[in-house]
């Protein structure tokens, strides 16, 4: 069970480790979304910042034909 603990002068949560591991969010940054009542916590996926400059590299045209 996840805990909700004072840090500072604000609140954080305390997640249990089974449950990082699990969900494989060790070391990732999260996101927050508020459900309702409920908050839903996923790692934050980043696109991968590559993919511009590959197609950079390989010169890629697209064209459509009718």
């Amino acid at each position: 069970m996840a805990q909700i603990i004072k840090i500072g002068n604000s609140q954080g949560i305390r997640i249990p480790k089974p449950i990082v591991e699990l969900a494989n969010l060790a070391g990732k940054e999260l996101e927050f979304v508020v459900l309702g009542e409920g908050l839903l916590i996923t790692a934050v996926k980043k696109p991968r910042a590559a993919w511009q400059i590959d197609n950079e590299l390989m010169g890629l045209e697209i064209q459509w034909k009718w």
